[in-house]
């Protein structure tokens, strides 16, 4: 006996399989829980990061305004950065609150990615969408369906003048 006149037995532990186990069997896995203070602090981090990256957001917008002329005349370099820079905004615009604004760079992406030779009026109407989004943060999911929609017929009109042409 120890000192404290309990048997010295080695503790066992029993692992009883909880109601959720025993109902979807053995492969259930229990989802993870977070400690409440840990989720705030994440949400926090997340008020901070939207703030920093509404600020950014502008920036990257207003440069790919410069990338326009020169892609536009072929210069590669040109539109790597434009269509890095609308990657980017396409990625991230949806998860800090500017759905639309990312669904304009998506669409900027698609027409770099589909078309060998760009019009500078296409990608000008698309980065002036942004900016526009921008503006009214919440803008109007109706709106930006119609406006995508315009520069889809845009974009289809832009490239049969120029098969027709050519």
């Amino acid at each position: 006996m120890n000192d404290a006149q309990t048997p010295d037995v080695p503790a066992r532990f029993l692992r009883l399989p909880s109601v959720a186990e025993r109902k979807l069997g053995p492969d259930f896995t229990a989802p993870v829980r977070l400690d409440p203070r840990v989720l705030d602090q994440m949400q926090d981090t997340i008020r901070e990061l939207t703030v920093k990256y509404s600020e950014n957001l502008k920036v990257q917008v207003g440069s790919l305004f410069s990338f326009i002329e020169p892609t536009a005349a072929g210069d590669a370099e040109a539109r790597n950065q434009l269509y890095s820079t609308a990657h980017e905004i396409r990625g991230l615009a949806g998860t800090f609150g500017y759905p639309t604004v990312g669904r304009f760079a998506h669409s900027l992406c698609a027409y770099l990615e589909n078309y060998k030779s760009v019009v500078s009026t296409v990608m000008r109407f698309h980065v002036e969408a942004m900016y526009d989004a921008l503006q009214g943060r919440g803008a109007d999911d109706i709106l930006a369906s119609d406006t995508l929609a315009s520069l889809d017929r845009l974009i289809a009109l832009s490239h049969d003048g120029e098969r027709s042409a050519g």
